[in-house]
């Protein structure tokens, strides 16, 4: 193990930005997702989102990152460049 970092509760989807090395992972119980630094293992970043988030992808080419909302049946579209100002839910 390298690193252990804390997100929020109930941490669930996580995916990977290969070219900057940023890490989102979605936190169900807290209806957030946490954006964790790849190089120094913290978090950069925790960004409120719809309901119940599970899955998360990540499209390099137009720097956005996509999060399902279970529960409020909404997709959180987010930009890369400044995720904690999400695109749309």
């Amino acid at each position: 193990m390298t690193a252990t970092v804390g997100v929020g509760r109930s941490p669930f989807g996580i995916a990977v930005d290969e070219r900057t090395r940023a890490v989102y992972v979605t936190n169900i119980s807290d209806d957030t997702v946490s954006v964790i630094s790849g190089r120094t293992n913290t978090v950069a970043a925790t960004i409120p989102v719809g309901s119940k988030p599970r899955g998360v992808g990540v499209n390099t080419l137009t720097r956005t990152a996509y999060v399902s909302n279970f529960a409020s049946n909404t997709l959180t579209v987010l930009c890369i460049r400044q995720p904690e100002r999400p695109v749309r839910t």
